[in-house]
């Protein structure tokens, strides 16, 4: 294996901190439609509350989750949007696998504190090595920890076009830091599932990058060997220096 070492690029902090937003723990809570319900007699800031709580209580009660994505990423830079597809995988508390299909395969899987990045057809891997510290400062610039923890990152405005549209929230940062980084996040949740099925990112410079999550499966059975990447000698592995990302 031939190893390189380079700073962590903006692409890989955006996939590493989508790992999160479906949250934490134990067994999946069932869609509840007396909460959907419930929450669509309210109104104004009782409602974003009502919303926020249910959402984090779903995200940490899953143990697993595996679907279908398309991911929109639009820049000045590009003549159009590029789109990409593949399959998601989630293990609770902290693995993710994401299997890219098209334009070009790639496999991307975070466990045990490092996200890997293998490119098949380019024989070359990314692994990015994330500290307690970096960890969590990264998942918050990503919008990825627990909607009820960013409440003091972000200001919270919800729209609700009614049923079966789903739920959508525009998270706008408040800390200097972020805004230094990031417009707006918009996330829009399943008002059965009470899960994020679409998170977007808008950056300061007009970049912006859609997740959209389809045919969502709570708890699937998943086997441990997937969160782990066998590595052929031929592959170029780079390893990156999250330090560069410590003092932004």
């Amino acid at each position: 294996m031939v190893f390189r070492r380079l700073a962590i690029s903006s692409a890989s902090l955006l996939i590493l901190g989508l790992f999160g937003v479906f949250g934490i723990n134990s067994a999946i809570a069932a869609p509840n439609d007396a909460v959907a319900s419930s929450l669509d007699s309210l109104k104004g800031g009782e409602k974003v509350h009502a919303l926020i709580d249910a959402v984090v209580e779903q995200q940490r009660s899953l143990e697993g989750l595996s679907s279908r994505f398309v991911l929109l990423k639009s820049s000045d830079l590009l003549l159009e949007p590029i789109e990409s597809r593949g399959s998601f995988s989630f293990m609770a508390p902290d693995r993710v696998r994401w299997d890219y299909s098209s334009p070009e395969p790639m496999v991307v899987v975070f466990a045990d504190d490092t996200m890997t990045t293998f490119q098949p057809e380019q024989s070359r891997a990314e692994m990015v090595k994330i500290s307690g510290r970096q960890r969590k400062f990264v998942r918050i610039l990503a919008g990825a920890q627990p909607l009820d923890q960013l409440t003091s990152q972000f200001s919270v405005a919800l729209s609700d076009p009614g049923a079966p549209a789903n739920y959508r929230l525009t998270m706008r940062p408040t800390h200097s830091v972020l805004k230094k980084k990031f417009r707006s996040v918009v996330i829009e949740v399943d008002r059965t599932l009470l899960l994020p099925v679409v998170v977007e990112y808008h950056e300061v410079d007009g970049d912006s990058t859609r997740y959209e999550f389809l045919d969502l499966k709570l708890n699937p059975v998943l086997a441990d060997s997937i969160f782990a990447l066998e590595l052929g000698e031929d592959v170029a592995i780079e390893l990156v220096d999250v330090s560069a990302i410590a003092s932004d």
